[in-house]
């Protein structure tokens, strides 16, 4: 079991407990109201424990006093470094790195049971399914914790996983029942099932969701994950190749790649069909609950999502429509709706038809040059306007990979937002929405941008009806019309209502009414006009 690099016992580490009974005691002196002081507590406390000497049936009834206790306190951490832009500050980091040693020391305790259970130590080999499946529980629960902070998975975790899985199928316990009252639903589970609520938690593409995505979907493979099928034959030739788990690999599953040493063959096809049901059904009418999909479940969203982890989970993956080649350089970029119509249009906003006075400075200019100066770059730098340089990695013409290393000077970001692009020494700007953004260990940011079709110009909108001359026009922006997309708008969130007319100023105002929304971001909204004659 030396393959864990599990932490040496020591006789100078002494904690407050040493099993079920002095860890009950111990627990309830803890102040659960004071979630942070918590789980300080209960990391020093565990970090001890996992070096102290104990019988093995002991250290695993104290673990299980402490689970629910540990459970409750990263549940409540964990809204501290959640829906965060990146680069995450100092005191998320610091709660987000507190969550993550929580679980690691929780899943070393249960990995020393797993090493008395190899070992045949008295009383634990009847222990081996809650032992295996407690520790793949918390390997999963490291890395679902890394998604919801938009933080890349650290090397060794799957390897990690994986392990544990292979010691489970050696002691013939990875379909051996056990509860779990950790689960919301589904009050049993078994090693098999916890090993696969990782892989397909990480398969989902868990970086292109939402955190209430995240969260409902953890909740559906408390059921779902029953329905996937692992072993070590290839099963009988199908239209949907098996994913390949390699137990020898710190790698995610995946249905194509290199040809695995020790190879386990995850059967999809009672999860496809699974899905296809309730996809139909949903497209039917038929009511999310009805489908025991349960409250959270709303349409539309409800079948976009499952749509979106069939063709993750379901499907060979597509290929490119674009094919991605490396690519290196620097790429200026921009984010906020103000800050990109400012650099699209190439001046400060101001409104459509209203006079200004000019100030004491410009009237001094106008009469001494004839002209007025423009110093729109250094207004653009004090508002906070300036351009960030970030790395290109690789691109296609739909998108690109787009890395800023830790220390640059630069906004905090979030997936979903509008951004601005241009190559250094190029002259046109692309208009792309950030589909992924994740923060490595040395604190590198790195995004995926899709860019959105047309080139933008800089407009400006506002409500048309009665009572327009009161309302103020705002910045937007406009696409032009593309092969594969009609010509949009892009607009501030809340902007759009279906049939809505509003009035855009180009040159003159001209009232156009929205057709179909086409997408919406975290901070924009794009839809598709007609001109009203």
């Amino acid at each position: 079991m030396n393959e864990f690099n599990l932490p040496s016992l020591t006789p100078d580490a002494v904690p407050k407990f040493v099993d079920a009974a002095t860890a009950k005691a111990w627990v309830s002196s803890v102040p659960l109201a004071n979630v942070a002081g918590a789980q300080q507590q209960l990391l020093e406390q565990l970090e001890l424990f996992n070096r102290c000497m104990t019988r093995a049936n002991a250290r695993l009834g104290a673990l299980e006093v402490l689970r629910e206790a540990v459970h409750f306190v990263q549940i409540e951490q964990a809204k501290r470094f959640t829906n965060r832009a990146l680069p995450m500050g100092e005191a998320d980091s610091a709660v987000f790195d507190a969550t993550i040693a929580l679980w690691e020391q929780l899943r070393i305790g249960y990995l020393r049971c797993l090493a008395a259970v190899v070992a045949d130590e008295p009383g634990m080999r009847a222990e081996a399914a809650r032992v295996c499946q407690r520790a793949l529980v918390c390997a999963g629960l490291k890395m679902f914790h890394h998604y919801r902070a938009c933080r890349l998975v650290a090397q060794g975790e799957w390897r990690t996983l994986h392990l544990i899985y292979a010691r489970a199928e050696e002691l013939k316990v990875t379909d051996q029942v056990v509860p779990d009252t950790m689960n919301r639903d589904v009050l049993e589970a078994s090693p098999r099932i916890a090993y696969l609520r990782g892989v397909l938690m990480s398969m989902a593409s868990p970086n292109e969701l939402s955190q209430r995505q995240l969260t409902y979907l953890a909740h559906l493979l408390e059921r779902w994950a029953v329905k996937v099928e692992i072993g070590a034959q290839r099963p009988a030739a199908d239209e949907l190749p098996p994913l390949v788990a390699d137990l020898a690999s710190d790698a995610c599953p995946t249905r194509s790649g290199a040809p695995a040493s020790t190879p386990r063959y995850l059967d999809t096809r009672a999860l496809a069909a699974t899905l296809r049901n309730r996809i139909g059904l949903l497209r039917k009418g038929e009511s999310p609950v009805k489908l025991a999909l349960g409250e959270d479940c709303v349409q539309p969203m409800c079948e976009q999502l499952l749509v979106f982890v069939y063709r993750q989970w379901c499907q060979p993956q597509r290929p490119r429509g674009a094919p991605r080649r490396p690519a290196s350089g620097v790429a200026l970029a921009g984010n906020d709706l103000p800050a990109i119509h400012y650099h699209v249009s190439g001046k400060t906003f101001k409104q459509p038809g209203v006079p200004t006075e000019l100030t004491k400075r410009e009237r001094e200019e106008l009469a001494t040059f004839g002209r007025l100066s423009t110093r729109e770059g250094d207004f653009g730098h004090a508002r906070g306007y300036q351009l960030e340089r970030w790395e290109l990695r690789d691109e296609s013409a739909t998108g690109l990979k787009i890395a800023r290393t830790a220390g640059s000077e630069g906004k905090r970001h979030s997936s979903g937002q509008l951004i601005l692009i241009r190559r250094e020494g190029a002259q046109q700007f692309l208009l792309g929405q950030m589909r992924w953004i994740l923060q490595t260990q040395k604190g590198d940011i790195v995004s995926g941008v899709r860019l959105l079709p047309g080139l933008p110009a800089a407009v400006a909108v506002r409500p048309a009806g009665l009572n327009v001359a009161n309302e103020k026009y705002v910045q937007a922006l406009t696409l032009t019309q593309t092969e594969d997309s009609p010509p949009t708008l892009v607009l501030p969130t809340g902007w759009y209502k279906p049939k809505r007319v509003v009035e855009v100023y180009v040159d003159a105002p001209v009232r156009i009414r929205l057709l179909d929304l086409l997408e919406r971001g975290t901070d924009y909204e794009r839809a598709a006009y007609e001109v009203v004659t």
